[in-house]
């Protein structure tokens, strides 16, 4: 399988329904993807079992503002020395790129790097969605270590963090972000094939890619919407209006988004940060984070992000399993939502929530 330029907009919209609205704002991205795929060519999708089981690959991504990235957008210099960086500090060659988060414009950038350094992408990643840290990954998970870490910013500054635990690497690479223009490239998690066989995320490019075209089917086809739901195993989780957000300031949880239930007046609440991490419907938990939770306006299917929802929007609400990785109690307490701060009611309480269905984990097939 290849993807291809004209694949950049179907792969942008299926990365950005897994940004569980995050991830940024996918446009810009897409015209850079699709520039880079028409300057180099198809990017070959692989899987790590057909790579020698001793090669090397590198997961890549981007860190940052979103916003000064638009005004500011990469080249390709800024990964390819990310990763050629990566590279000579560890004594290695990659064989090919590998995805860090496929949530959001990182999905894009991987598949861009890739294009930019004439090779493969491994069609895996370390979180099947969009998280907001550095270390909120299957890797770290599985014991591998984030760093080394090899930052770059489009003025040509290399910087490497040699040594530090995921959450102090957390801290490191953000407080450096300001001097190197708001955002940089990332290469991290070097690793075999054999290691990303056994603890990555597979598939997971691809299955964005169908995403997105199953909803651009439905955007033009609403009947063409409960197949989509079906072939994504997604909940619809209520269709109604936007009452109310609530904005909370410098906190790890940021606002919420209040929505009156169309059918019966009941309500539904999204608590949300860079993503929507928590859906309660008249205070029963129905989905949550490392669940996906997307809000779609009700009469295209557009995607309505955390920055974007407003008042007065009729939206339809609707979650996606996570992959079983993420089904674990150790992946619950670093991407679950007392990670971001969350008290979370009784969890006795979660449930089928006046007909939604219980919140679930998506089984993996590699």
């Amino acid at each position: 399988m290849q993807i291809r330029a004209d694949d950049a907009a179907d792969l942008a919209e299926g990365a950005t329904l897994l940004g569980s609205g995050g991830g940024g704002a996918a446009a810009a991205m897409t015209a850079v993807l699709r520039h880079a795929l028409r300057l180099h060519g198809p990017v070959p999708l692989i899987h790590a079992a057909d790579l020698d089981p001793d090669a090397w690959v590198v997961p890549v991504g981007a860190i940052g503002a979103i916003s000064v990235m638009v005004e500011r957008p990469p080249s390709g210099t800024e990964f390819a020395a990310a990763v050629r960086a990566l590279e000579r500090h560890l004594g290695i060659e990659a064989v090919a790129v590998h995805g860090l988060e496929t949530g959001g414009i990182n999905a894009l950038l991987a598949v861009a790097t890739a294009a930019w350094l004439g090779l493969p992408l491994v069609d895996a990643d370390g979180m099947g969605r969009a998280f907001p840290r550095l270390d909120q990954t299957v890797f770290t998970l599985a014991g591998l270590p984030t760093a080394p870490i090899a930052l770059a910013d489009p003025s040509g500054t290399e910087m490497l963090i040699t040594r530090a635990d995921g959450a102090a690497l957390e801290r490191l690479a953000r407080t450096v972000l300001p001097a190197l223009g708001g955002w940089a490239a990332s290469a991290q998690c070097a690793m075999r094939a054999e290691t990303s066989r056994r603890h990555a995320l597979p598939g997971t490019f691809s299955r964005a890619l169908e995403f997105g075209r199953a909803l651009g089917r439905a955007r033009h086809d609403p009947a063409e919407r409960d197949r989509m739901l079906e072939y994504a195993h997604a909940r619809r989780l209520g269709t109604g209006t936007v009452l109310e957000v609530r904005q909370r300031g410098r906190t790890s949880v940021t606002g919420s988004v209040t929505v009156e239930h169309a059918a019966d007046g009941r309500t539904l609440r999204l608590e949300m940060a860079d993503e929507y991490l928590l859906a309660l419907d008249e205070g029963v938990v129905t989905a949550r984070v490392p669940e996906i939770i997307a809000v779609l306006h009700a009469r295209t299917w557009r995607h309505v992000s955390t920055e974007e929802v407003a008042a007065g929007q009729h939206v339809d609400i609707l979650a996606l399993p996570a992959p079983a990785a993420l089904g674990t109690p150790e992946a619950d307490r670093l991407m679950g939502p007392t990670a971001f701060g969350l008290d979370m009611p009784d969890e006795a309480a979660r449930g089928d929530g006046h007909g939604t269905g219980a919140p679930g984990h998506l089984t993996e097939t590699r």
